[in-house]
Parts: structure tokens; sequence; C-alpha cells
């Protein structure tokens, strides 16, 4: 145990011992990271995915334990906010105070590091660096919700609240190391894939004129008929949504609480455009964002053909109704997409349910633009 001693060591010899140890676990992560397999790296992700969001919101809970033991040494309201003259304006109970240190835990940081693994395939620096904010942040407004508590502990004049510096301290310095931890612990690996085998065969499929489902997409524009595809996020369009306007509208009420229906405002937004229903019929192409907004007009004259792909949501630029340069979609996942080629250039991208549903779709758009193109 002679290795543990520290009165033996010198200050230089320490600092080295202390720089050895660093190298040899950055060099065992690093040869971790690289001989994941694809769904050692999924498992990877979900774990520090459950970690981000379990770890700010477990503290979250100790503190608000912690609230309810002390309870007795607290003014029946606490303060927890003050205006420009530093005039106490926001009295909340106890439990409401306890609301919003779990909703701030969970909805702030923890929703920062789910984003920066999500994207991860994007940068995985920054996803590491997204990560890192993402618990420090979080750490930081438990802390700081335990900070304004304490400073309200046996409290002498009730008009003149304070945070508790020391633990306000202790608690930023706690999230500075979490933070770094975050950063140099999470390793992601490349998460390129290859093109999903029967999304190319379905667009060799749609591209063959004479084949069968080609023809079956000509007999439905003799028809008339019109096709309607609803997509959606599933289950994450609400936690999504919920998730980002909880954490806006907690933010927002300490700067002004009137200010935190605009949480309500944003997630309602949101929520619009993580579903709706793709149309395609004889006046063209649109897609209904949660069944009544319109986007993605596109007329028969202006397109040029529609193809199957298998795509990458972030290649796009995200989840949603996304502008991404010379590209125009509404994706809802990662996955069989119609990819619609229009005048200038322009790509217009609207996720599938499956790949035959993709297929069905872009055949009907061949048909309609040949049929178009024949006439003129």
């Amino acid at each position: 145990m002679e290795l543990w001693v520290l009165p033996r060591w010198g200050t230089l010899e320490l600092m080295a011992r202390i720089l050895l140890l660093m190298q040899d676990c950055e060099r065992r992560v690093f040869v971790g990271q690289q001989g994941r397999s694809a769904e050692d790296e999924r498992v990877y992700n979900r774990r520090w995915l459950i970690t981000v969001i379990g770890g700010p919101l477990l503290a979250g809970v100790l503190v608000v334990v912690w609230m309810f033991m002390v309870a007795q040494r607290l003014p029946t309201e606490l303060a927890t906010h003050w205006n420009g003259k530093n005039e106490v304006d926001g009295h909340p109970s106890l439990w409401s105070m306890a609301a919003m240190t779990v909703a701030l835990a969970a909805g702030t940081g923890s929703g920062i590091s789910f984003l920066a693994i999500a994207t991860r395939s994007q940068n995985l620096l920054i996803a590491r660096i997204g990560v890192g904010f993402g618990v420090g942040f979080g750490t930081g407004m438990v802390a700081l919700m335990a900070a304004i508590v304490a400073g309200q502990l046996d409290l002498v004049d009730p008009s003149a609240p304070a945070l508790s510096a020391p633990v306000m301290a202790g608690g930023l310095g706690l999230a500075f190391v979490a933070g770094a931890a975050a950063i140099w612990l999470y390793r992601p690996g490349e998460t390129g894939r290859a093109p999903d085998r029967h999304a190319l065969a379905m667009n060799k499929a749609v591209a063959a004129m004479t084949g069968p489902l080609a023809v079956a997409g000509q007999d439905s524009v003799v028809r008339g008929e019109t096709m309607a595809v609803k997509v959606s996020m599933a289950r994450w369009g609400p936690i999504i949504s919920l998730g980002i306007g909880a954490a806006t509208g907690v933010g927002l009420f300490f700067i002004f609480p009137l200010l935190a229906l605009l949480g309500a405002v944003l997630g309602g937004v949101i929520w619009i455009f993580t579903r709706g229903t793709a149309m395609i019929g004889p006046d063209g192409v649109k897609v209904l964002a949660a069944g009544f907004y319109k986007v993605m007009p596109l007329q028969w004259d202006e397109i040029k053909r529609a193809t199957v792909e298998d795509i990458k949501a972030l290649d796009y630029g995200g989840w949603g109704y996304r502008i991404n340069g010379g590209s125009v979609g509404f994706i809802m996942a990662s996955g069989p997409a119609l990819v619609i080629e229009a005048g200038f250039h322009q790509k217009f991208v609207i996720s599938m349910p499956d790949v035959k549903t993709a297929g069905k779709a872009a055949a009907l758009v061949n048909g309609y633009v040949h049929a178009t193109t024949v006439k003129s």
C-alpha cells in the first residue's frame, strides 16, 4: 500500500503520478470506444441518457427531501425572486418550491444533455461539450434552489431574505466538477450507417416506369385518387413538446411569473410540428401539420420526380418542420422518406411510416408528374 502513502511523495512526483493515472484512464476509455459494436454503441448512449436524466432528477429529489426535513425552520412563504430594486416579488409555498426544484432538475440540464446525445452524429466533440454543459447546468440549478432555501433557514428578519453564499459556492463548484467529468468520460463512437437495402430496392422499383408499382400509381392518377399518409414522432412528440414547454415556462417564471405562459405556447407550437398528414392528390402535394396547418405546398408543374430514400434526420437539421439550405422537410424520424425534387435544385423531404408506404407515395407522385407532362 506504499503507493498511497502521500507524505512520502514530493509535489512533482504526486503531479506526475496523477497525470499518468489520467493518461491510463484516457487510453482505456479510448480503446473501449474504438472497440464498440453498433449494438454496444446504442447501449452505451442509452445508459448515458439514463444517467444525465436520472442524475439531476435524483439530486433535485434529494434537495426536496432536505427542504421538507427543515420545513419548520423556514418562513411560511419563501422568497424566490428579487426585482431590479432588490425587493422580493415572488413568494411560493414550500410545495411550489419543491415542484420547481424537480422541474428545473429534470427539464433544463437534462434536456440539454438529451439533445447533445441525440445529435451526436453531427459532431462528437460538440456532443461531449453539450453533455457536460447540461450536467453542469442542471446541477447548478439544483444548487440555486438549495441556496435560496438555505438562505432562509431560521430567518430573523423576514423582509431581508438572501441566498446562502456557502451553499451556492459549493453547488457551483460541484456543478463545474460534474460537468468537466461528464465531458471527459462521455466518449460516443461514430454513428454512421449504411442505407437500408429495402429502401434501395423500393426506389429501384419506383424508378421502373413499366413496373407494377409505377403502373399502380398511374392507375390511381387516372381515377383522380388522393393519398393521405399520417406521420408523427409517436411517443416522442408529446415528451419533447411538454419537456421544452415546461422547462421554458419554469425558467421564465423566475424572470416574470406571467412569462411562464410562453412555455405553454412554445410547447403547443412544437406539438403541432411533431405530427401531420401528407396529402398527394390532383391538386398537388402538401403536408398538414397537426392535421390543419398547411406547409410545403407543391403544384405538379413544380415537381420533377420523386424517390424513396433512407434518411438521417440530422442530415436535414433535425426533426420537425425543417428548412435547411436547399432542402425543406417534414421529418419525424430517421428512416424511409418520400423525397421530391423540384425546381432550382430544391428537395422536399417527408418522413414515411414504412418503406412500402413510401414506395406507393413516390409512384403516385411520379404518376401525376408524368400525366401533367403529357398534358403540357
